[in-house]
């Protein structure tokens, strides 16, 4: 790994269009759901139904405007994701980098799509108590308090009293949750001692 190089990270256009086809045809299974008539399919549908819509809706929104895109980028002098924020996060910036616990949210969506088995997913699934596909990575918040987080159909960066906490959802891209915590951890720990050793 040459650790002066450029990374770039994007969607997985085979998973994506995987997800959409696999939610249309769980819609259309609760559509027909619908014309029978009884109260448990109407509930089922009322409760799974929203869910995967949006789930669907996210997907192809991705498809659409960002399949082709880089979405993470990570470099000597710190990394990007352009979902939350379009400016770089310096590696001093970063305090730790670390698994982050599923959101209320999250956990509801695996729920749901936990009878769908691991389809649905485009790194090897886990429980609604796992880690799941997400990363924390902790800044610094006197460090990043020029970058504005922009809008984002899919991700929150969220404030602490001490650090303020980015989640990348890694789901859907071209490297694993593993493989890019592993970047991350990499670069960031081999680029603060270089700066740390030539003092800047």
């Amino acid at each position: 790994m040459f650790l002066g190089d450029i990374r770039e990270v994007g969607y997985s256009a085979r998973d994506i269009r995987l997800r959409i086809a696999l939610s249309t045809l769980v819609i259309i299974i609760f559509g027909f759901a619908l014309f029978d008539g009884t109260l448990n399919s109407f509930f089922l549908s009322l409760l799974c139904g929203p869910p995967i819509a949006y789930y669907l809706f996210c997907n192809l929104y991705v498809l659409i405007f960002s399949s082709n895109k880089t979405i993470i980028a990570i470099g000597p002098n710190g990394f990007k994701d352009r979902r939350l924020m379009q400016e770089l996060i310096p590696w001093p910036a970063v305090a730790r980098i670390e698994e982050a616990a599923p959101t209320l949210a999250q956990k509801i969506l695996r729920t749901i799509f936990l009878v769908l088995g691991n389809l649905l997913s485009a790194t090897p699934g886990t429980d609604t108590e796992g880690t799941g596909d997400t990363i924390a990575v902790c800044c610094r918040p006197d460090s990043i308090q020029d970058h504005k987080p922009v809008f984002s159909l899919f991700h929150t960066a969220r404030a602490t009293n001490e650090l303020r906490q980015l989640r990348i959802e890694t789901s859907g891209l071209t490297v694993s949750k593993e493989r890019l915590m592993q970047l991350l951890q990499t670069y960031h720990t081999h680029h603060n001692k270089t700066l740390n050793d030539t003092g800047v």
